[in-house]
């Protein structure tokens, strides 16, 4: 794929984020974790929900936002508001009928019910089957995309992957960054296609195997290249970027005009000097890995600190908000009080486990060797645990509380909302951290400024109740 391409679907990946904060901004309530992995059907729930397990199921009512992650998330019932979906395998059954949008992402994606809103995906494998209706728009980033005969797309499809297998309908206009096309359905608007370099090389099962999420959930792979079928229509016009010309196959099943362009040349720097060729499959395939591991991460990341966050809140909510509020009220304080805890912090972690092995070679000298399971055994575990402590509250915790602050910053300053909402402000806050970190360099300096701030939050709120006392 040439460097576009890649860029590209990097693109669609972390948009993906963006687009999950700001489809909800506006929607916020109180939240119920229900005991179990189950919503059974008889069971409505008036409230955003938040599930997570092994294996989730919802064959219920959700009058709210839908939180569902484990290693299998199945959706069986109504979802009245939109569905943050995330774990190795989810699937949307036929039965299911989500009112609002679907984001979702995992190492394989069924969704073979209904969404009324719009699809945000990442996955390996993202297949929509024959009962499967969106009603508005689906972006996907990730590998495969497969769409069946019956399945609809109300309104435009953003693909960005290596291939594209659809066999549905796309009721507007299609745009497809891919490597392979194979297009069985139809397209009723205007069709974007962008396949870079195309090279008679290119085996994607050479490097396919490098990547197990790829191969254990992708069952065809194509090579590259436009596939065609006989029923496959296209309503307007078609702009169609590779390096072989396949204008004669889109004539036949484009209703209108058909433009074809060249990609740019990729710029490969060999022996000291650039030249213009085609990327060898296997750098392609490493390329393909690089930009599936960044969405996979950012997603990971994503998940963690959104449940951390969330337990705080549900259970340490008073001493979770005196850190944040304390924070909030002075950023830079806290973030100098961030540096000074870190750097006394790693000071102490060579220092202190000297001076205790010293003060044990001391007590076992005068208790003859009696009392040095107890230090080593019972104190040492404590000095661990602490340590253990700090890292978590410097380097995790710290992010969480950050990434609150932000959101509250946001909401209140940026969106003029009057009444405070816990829950948004985490959601929002987690979400634009994390995709922030995903970007070179700003990224590492807003991951350093979170460490800080959160770190000294925890230092001004130890004073402020010291003061108070």
């Amino acid at each position: 794929m040439s460097g576009n391409h890649i860029n590209k679907k990097l693109l669609i990946s972390l948009s993906l984020v963006a687009l999950m904060v700001f489809g909800i901004v506006g929607t916020a309530y109180a939240a119920e974790f229900p005991k179990g992995e189950t919503i059974p059907a008889s069971q409505t729930i008036d409230d955003d929900v938040f599930l997570s397990g092994e294996n989730v199921v919802v064959d219920g009512t959700v009058n709210g936002i839908l939180f569902a992650t484990g290693k299998t998330v199945t959706v069986n019932g109504t979802v009245n508001g939109d569905a943050f979906l995330a774990g190795e395998t989810i699937v949307v059954s036929d039965t299911a009928v989500i009112t609002g949008n679907l984001f979702t992402g995992a190492a394989e994606i069924t969704v073979n019910g209904t969404v009324e809103g719009s699809v945000f995906g990442g996955s390996s494998a993202m297949n929509l089957e024959n009962s499967a209706k969106i009603a508005r728009n689906m972006f996907y980033g990730g590998f495969s995309l497969e769409t069946a005969e019956n399945s609809s797309i109300g309104r435009d499809l953003y693909v960005g992957a290596y291939q594209g297998l659809l066999s549905g309908m796309v009721e507007r206009n299609l745009n497809a960054d891919v490597a392979a096309l194979q297009l069985n359905g139809s397209v009723a608007g205007d069709a974007v296609v962008n396949m870079g370099e195309v090279s008679e090389g290119d085996r994607p099962s050479e490097w396919m195997n490098y990547n197990p999420y790829i191969s254990k959930y992708v069952e065809t792979v194509l090579e590259p290249g436009l596939y065609i079928a006989d029923g496959a229509s296209i309503g307007g016009k078609v702009t169609f970027t590779s390096s072989v010309d396949e204008t004669s196959q889109l004539g036949e099943i484009a209703a209108g005009p058909v433009i074809y362009q060249t990609p740019v040349p990729s710029v490969v720097e060999q022996d000291g000097s650039p030249y213009s060729g085609n990327v060898h499959p296997f750098q392609r395939g490493y390329q393909t890995n690089f930009v599936w591991g960044t969405a996979f991460s950012v997603v990971q990341s994503l998940i963690r600190l959104f449940a951390l966050g969330a337990l705080a809140l549900w259970l340490l909510k008073k001493p979770f908000m005196k850190l944040v509020n304390a924070a909030y009220q002075e950023p830079v304080k806290s973030m100098g009080w961030g540096f000074v805890l870190i750097a006394v912090g790693i000071l102490a972690a060579f220092i202190v486990p000297l001076v205790f092995i010293m003060i044990g070679v001391v007590v076992g000298f005068f208790s003859l060797g009696g009392l040095l399971p107890f230090w080593f055994g019972l104190v040492g575990a404590a000095m661990m645990l602490a340590f253990l402590l700090f890292f978590f509250a410097v380097f995790t915790a710290s992010k969480i509380i950050a990434s609150y602050m932000f959101g509250k910053w946001l909401m209140k300053v940026v969106f003029k909302q009057a009444e405070e909402k816990v829950w948004l402000n985490l959601l929002v806050g987690v979400f634009l951290f994390v995709l922030i970190r995903a970007i070179p360099v700003l990224g590492w300096l807003a991951g350093l400024a979170a460490t800080l701030i959160g770190a000294g939050a925890f230092w001004l709120a130890w004073s402020n109740r010291k003061t108070a006392a």
